[in-house]
C-alpha cells in the first residue's frame, strides 16, 4: 500500500514540474476485443491510404488511453503528412514523414535523423477503424476520416 501511494505521490509530483500531466481516459468497449486480434501483414499500402483520425493513444491495447486529435494521411506517394494539436510541443503543427509497407509493416523515417525508423505493426483494420502498433506511443487507435 506504501508502495502504490509513494509511486502515486511521484508521479503526481513529476508531471506536474514537467508540464506533461495528460488526462488519461478508460478503455472502449471494443479493448476487450482489441486485446482478442492478432496482427495483420500489408501486402502494400492500399488499405491504409487516405486520411484518419488519430483518436487516442496507449502503452497497451487495453487499459488508459490517452485522447488525441491528429489527423494522418497515407499518400499514394509514401509520404505520410500528419497534423493538428501536438500534446507533445502543446501547438498546432504539420510533419512530413516518407514511409513503405515493409515484411507487411508500416516504416515511417524521421526527417532529420537519417539513421533512425519508426515501426507500425498492423493491430487491426477493419470496418473504419485502424489499430496501430509500434512507433513511440504504443498502440495508436484510428478513424477512417
Amino acid at each position: 500500500m506504501r508502495t502504490i501511494l509513494f509511486s502515486s505521490l511521484v508521479a503526481g509530483l513529476l508531471a506536474s514540474i514537467t508540464g506533461w500531466a495528460v488526462t488519461l481516459h478508460p478503455p472502449s468497449a471494443t479493448s476487450e476485443q482489441s486485446a482478442q486480434r492478432h496482427p495483420i501483414q500489408l501486402k502494400d499500402a492500399t488499405a491504409i491510404l487516405g486520411r484518419w483520425t488519430l483518436v487516442e493513444v496507449a502503452p497497451r491495447a487495453t487499459g488508459p488511453r490517452i485522447p488525441e486529435n491528429r489527423t494522418w494521411e497515407f499518400k499514394p506517394d509514401g509520404s505520410l503528412i500528419t497534423s493538428g494539436y501536438n500534446r507533445h510541443f502543446k501547438r498546432e503543427d504539420r510533419q512530413e514523414f516518407h514511409y513503405q509497407v515493409k515484411d507487411g509493416m508500416i516504416v515511417t523515417d524521421l526527417p532529420g535523423r537519417p539513421d533512425k525508423q519508426l515501426i507500425y505493426q498492423v493491430y487491426d483494420l477493419k470496418n473504419g477503424d485502424l489499430i496501430l502498433q509500434g512507433g513511440v506511443e504504443g498502440f495508436y487507435f484510428f478513424k477512417r476520416k
